[in-house]
């Protein structure tokens, strides 16, 4: 569930960690990379438009031999097992997949299913949209989009400023200028039973109005509309809306508005109809550095995600939303067209990152890209990657899915030579998207390696005690917004004889680890574990602190939640010792 205000690993961004999920370990070898299944790959592609027709004149099939090859020489680099690419050019669709969707040997084709992610959010705009237009429910949307949200959800919707409580309209929530940051870290896919995380009442599954009702929990960064922060918690409020508003679950409206009508038959709101579906679903991966070989990653459920990123999709059908997209025909109506072209939000930009200004709308960033339109949204998950993007004025647009967390360099680089070599763009003045991931990747490593100095630039030397040893901090810890952890010791992995302390998240979304290492006196660094990105073996980190009272007992810790990787304020966790 990725964003573009940081344009290196999006899905990083997400929080997406997958800290104890279990997984066989996969070879990678260089014959997953050869041609031989590929070859069956590389026949003539005919367009995949809705009537199979040959291509016109005027039109030639950008999926050639030669940028087949291209493109497996993208994945072998970068470690990535396959990708699926759909082009749309006029009225001509074209679709092929590369490499694999599952190691060893199933291929990925243009009808391998994939997660979508975040480009789940503009298809929930549309409907928002489409709703809010129809007329069918003018006594809700009283205001349009400038409906306060707590209006429409008033129990639900509490957030801890009242004024912002009584004012955030729907257009904040689209646009993401909320105020509210991502806090992706308490999303939790079971929550007990009588919805308080008290531990009283067993455990379900998390449903969006539980994510909405967590917000009263959860601090705002900054007042509505002075900045914009993006927050999937958000789309899962937009999510309970619409669910409110129809009396009916947000997949099946997007069924009966969007996919029906546009026969996108093979995409999906939960993962068991994908499963069950005729298509095959992609595989997730994490490439081991160490081991150098390929760890796969098991499925994730998408209840508590939502309108935030629970599609499940394939190229082909991606292929036909886009394209009503940059043709405005039906089912969406002309007003629905002009509101997903209508920006809403200023999120800056630079040219120099391979984007002008940058402006986000309905799940779209609306830029310029050598002077051409261009509308586009990526989508990040625990181990899949998705790109999308169409230019209006160009009749062109471009969808690629992926199943790594980091495939979103192959993406990009697949993706923007489809669109440069149709915009005729001269190869010195391409942007060169292989460098700005590789010095992503390089500032991240050093973020992490350089955490401590980061964190606590001006600790004493040498650092002080800590007032409790490990096993008097080890304990179970709640806060209302992000739950429980259960901190316990471990051997320190590089002294030994010290000890660290860990606390593991599998009732989260993201099941991440929280690992708290000792800096000096009371503070110390938590990093959170996330084995499943390249070259990095920590996520990001935090600096933290145990709260000792009078009675020399461990009461609390408190966690300052401020991103290094994806500048975002996220204010203060305070656990409290309840056992």
């Amino acid at each position: 569930m990725g964003r573009r205000l940081s344009r290196f690993f999006p899905a990083l961004l997400a929080l997406a960690v997958v800290g104890s999920a279990a997984g066989d370990h996969v070879k990678a070898a260089a014959a997953y990379y050869s041609h031989e299944v590929d070859a069956r790959q590389r026949s003539e592609q005919k367009p995949f438009s809705s009537e199979h027709k040959p291509a016109a004149a005027t039109k030639e099939n950008p999926l050639t031999a030669e940028f087949g090859d291209f493109v497996r020489e993208q994945l072998d680099k970068w470690k990535v097992p396959g990708i699926a690419v759909a082009v749309v050019d006029g009225d001509e669709v074209y679709a092929e997949g590369y490499g694999y969707a599952t190691l060893p040997d199933v291929p990925a084709t243009p009808e391998t299913l994939w997660y979508g992610a975040s480009t789940t959010k503009a298809h929930v705009a549309a409907v928002l949209s489409a709703l809010i237009h129809s007329g069918n429910h003018s006594a809700l949307f009283s205001r349009g989009w400038s409906t306060p949200i707590s209006s429409i959800i008033r129990d639900d919707f509490v957030l801890q400023d009242e004024w912002a409580t009584n004012h955030v309209t729907l257009d904040d929530a689209v646009s993401h200028r909320t105020g509210m940051p991502r806090h992706d870290g308490s999303l939790r896919s079971v929550v007990d039973g009588d919805g308080n995380g008290n531990g009283d009442g067993g455990s379900r599954p998390t449903t969006p109005k539980d994510v909405v009702r967590n917000l009263r929990n959860l601090p705002l960064a900054a007042e509505p509309r002075q900045v914009s922060y993006y927050c999937n918690l958000m789309y899962a409020t937009l999510s309970h809306v619409v669910e409110t508003v129809t009396g009916k679950w947000l997949g099946q409206v997007l069924r009966e508005v969007i996919w029906g009508p546009l026969g996108m038959d093979s995409t999906f709101f939960d993962l068991q109809s994908a499963l069950d579906a005729t298509g095959h679903m992609a595989s997730g991966y994490a490439w081991d550095d160490e081991r150098g070989e390929y760890k796969e990653i098991p499925y994730m459920t998408l209840t508590e995600v939502s309108g935030a990123g629970s599609v499940i999709s394939n190229a082909l059908d991606y292929a036909k939303w886009i394209k009503s997209l940059i043709q405005q025909t039906g089912p969406l109506s002309e007003e629905v067209h002009k509101d997903i072209r209508t920006p809403r939000a200023f999120w800056g930009g630079s040219p120099d990152k391979g984007y002008d200004l940058e402006l986000y709308g309905l799940g779209w960033i609306r830029t310029l890209h050598k002077g051409h339109v261009v509308y586009t949204h990526s989508g990040g998950m625990h181990a899949y990657g998705t790109e999308v993007y169409w230019f209006p004025e160009a009749k062109y647009g471009v969808v690629v899915f992926g199943n790594t967390a980091t495939c979103h360099v192959v993406e990009e680089i697949v993706g923007w030579k489809l669109i440069d070599d149709k915009l005729g763009v001269p190869e010195e003045d391409r942007f060169d998207y292989a460098k700005k991931w590789k010095e992503g990747r390089d500032k991240l490593t050093w973020l992490y390696e350089n955490a401590v100095d980061v964190l606590y630039p001006e600790r004493p030397d040498p650092v002080l005690p800590s007032t409790l040893n490990t096993s008097e901090l080890a304990g179970t810890y709640y806060d209302r917004g992000y739950g429980r952890i259960t901190l316990r010791e471990e051997p320190h992995p590089d002294k030994p004889g010290e000890t660290i302390l860990v606390a593991d998240r599998p009732e989260t979304t993201w099941k991440y680890s929280m690992h708290f290492y000792h800096v000096s006196a009371d503070h110390w660094i938590a990093y959170l574990d996330a084995p499943i990105y390249s070259g990095t073996k920590f996520k990001d980190f935090y600096a933290a602190e145990f709260k000792v009272g009078a009675d020399g007992k461990a009461w609390g810790v408190e966690v300052l939640m401020e991103s290094r990787t994806d500048p975002m304020p996220e204010g203060t966790v305070l656990y409290k010792r309840v056992a």
